[in-house]
């Protein structure tokens, strides 16, 4: 019975957690676009080379990211987002110290279907925050690169 307590406990943490981040609550320094732009593209720069890039919205305030790992460990390539984007954002911004919180909350992809509820909600995330009508609307999300066919269409690096 515990164990069921602690899941409740978990899925209750996050969904508020989502809703005061939604609020645009904390420092949002990734609402300026020199910044948003930085962490895009490092997310976008590793593709295809040490992971399987499928979903990204950079909002304001955090970032929700979809990829598979290759043979890169997962903990290896958020660790390297982490320090480069940390190190030039403070740059941009006139500032020192963290600018990420520490850790990460990573999500086991059980199957595709899974995996496509993750993508919805990545990409619908500022729409459903009422940064946008659309999520394609949104410039820091890779729902603006999706085809007719909702597949992913990045552009040539």
């Amino acid at each position: 019975m515990g164990g069921l307590l602690k899941i409740e406990d978990d899925r209750k943490r996050r969904i508020e957690l989502e809703a005061y981040l939604d609020r645009g609550r904390g420092e949002c320094h990734l609402r300026r676009s020199e910044v948003a732009r930085l962490v895009e593209g490092a997310l976008c720069s590793g593709h295809g080379l040490d992971y399987d890039l499928r979903a990204w919205a950079v909002m304001p305030n955090h970032v929700h990211l979809l990829f598979c790992v290759q043979d890169v460990p997962m903990w290896r390539s958020v660790d390297a987002w982490k320090g480069y984007t940390a190190k030039a954002a403070n740059k941009i911004l006139g500032r020192q110290g963290a600018f990420w919180q520490e850790g990460y909350w990573d999500t086991y992809m059980r199957d595709c279907q899974h995996e496509a509820r993750a993508r919805h909600y990545i990409e619908n995330n500022p729409a459903k925050a009422k940064l946008v009508a659309l999520p394609r609307q949104w410039s820091w999300s890779s729902a603006r690169f999706r085809d007719a066919y909702e597949r992913l269409c990045l552009p040539a690096a």
